[in-house]
């Protein structure tokens, strides 16, 4: 008798390389034990159709489904009237796929994406896999923790809103393909020398302006003393690719020669990209999101984290305080200028071996693993 496991998720990037580190972990699990289940992905958004389309090339009879989903704000927006107009359309898509796929088993990372698929499968009475990854667990995922049979958690701290007999710590799955790269491939690739730290800037999967203008603030600073890999964003590089080629033009003969020598800009990273990255890093930037900090504690890499300002249930600023006390660096939006932010990157250089250690024991690199594992033994 085949067997069938839905993974549902969309939305942004943090909720679905999680969602694709899962699958493959259960894909691996799979060709191990000879099982005959199937591996089906539903879900929405522009990050969650690239990495569902280059896991189906990847795997014979991998299917995957998009549906719409709308997003409920906490503050107001015009795009909130066109979201409140989708919901009917994903309450009937989600039921329609849940009706015809009827799996065994639904692993979902939350999110709004995953609202109503997950209540279909409740309605249809199959077992609900649930993983939360922040701090304080956000709306969706409290609601959705009802009908999960069990509950995977990034952070201790998020069990206290969770039933207990539901919950287990598994951390936050990261994808291992992106962790495995070697420098000197990245130096020739980066078109960097071997000389000079390092340093990767990422505002995450959609980018984050504030960063942005910090590193172009700062970029005649940072680039006097390291080489600077930053992702902006798509909607973001333009005018930060802009900014860069004027500040150049306007520094010939100065400091212009250095930032083009010593500054590499992406809107996004591929995982190739992202895994060279990694690898030639040295300190890494980042917002707080889960998926960020578990992949800097799995490098063992100082991390300067800079967590969003008023984000939802102000999540990233707890993701950020359980970071540091593992040897991260905090740096809040509101103390974001110049002087802080270099500083803050120089002294994660200075302290590179003590903190790339501590933050190592924030790491839980079998994630996936336990949770595929404890997904087959459900079924």
């Amino acid at each position: 008798m085949a067997y069938r496991i839905l993974l549902i998720g969309g939305g942004s990037g943090g909720h679905v390389f999680p969602l694709v580190a899962v699958g493959r972990a259960l894909r691996e699990a799979i060709l191990e034990r000879a099982q005959d289940v199937e591996l089906v992905m539903l879900g929405e958004g522009h990050f969650f159709k690239e990495a569902a389309q280059r896991e189906a090339a990847q795997t014979i009879g991998f299917k995957y489904h998009s549906i719409i989903a709308g997003k409920l704000r906490r503050y107001f927006s015009f795009r909130s009237i066109i979201d409140f107009l989708k919901m009917p359309v994903s309450f009937f898509q989600s039921m329609w796929h849940l009706f015809w796929i009827m799996p065994d088993a639904v692993f979902t990372k939350s999110g709004y994406a995953s609202f109503f698929p997950v209540l279909w499968a409740k309605m249809f009475f199959i077992p609900i896999y649930l993983h939360d990854s922040d701090a304080v667990p956000g709306v969706a995922s409290r609601v959705m923790s009802r009908w999960a049979k069990k509950i995977f958690i990034s952070f201790e701290s998020a069990a206290q809103y969770f039933p207990a007999k539901k919950v287990i710590l598994s951390g936050n799955p990261v994808r291992e393909g992106i962790l495995n790269s070697n420098r000197d491939e990245a130096l020739v690739f980066f078109k960097f020398s071997p000389a000079l730290p390092t340093v990767l800037i990422s505002g995450g999967s959609q980018g984050a302006k504030n960063i942005n203008d910090i590193v172009l603030q700062s970029i005649v600073q940072l680039t006097s003393n390291f080489q600077v890999i930053h992702q902006c964003g798509k909607d973001n590089f333009a005018q930060v690719n802009a900014t860069v080629e004027q500040l150049i033009k306007e520094g010939q003969g100065k400091y212009g020669d250095q930032i083009a020598a010593r500054y590499r800009v992406y809107p996004f990273f591929s995982d190739r990209e992202l895994s060279l990255a990694y690898a030639l890093s040295d300190v890494i930037v980042a917002r707080s999101g889960s998926g960020s900090l578990f992949e800097i504690a799995a490098l063992g890499k100082p991390g300067v984290v800079i967590p969003l300002k008023n984000s939802a249930s102000d999540h990233q600023y707890y993701n950020a305080l359980e970071f540091s006390k593992h040897g991260g660096i905090m740096i809040e939006e509101d103390n974001l200028v110049t002087s802080v932010f270099v500083d803050q990157i120089r002294v994660a250089l200075e302290r590179k071996e003590e903190l790339g250690q501590a933050v190592k024991g924030f790491s839980r690199p079998n994630a996936a693993k336990e949770i595929a594992e404890e997904i087959l033994r459900g079924i």
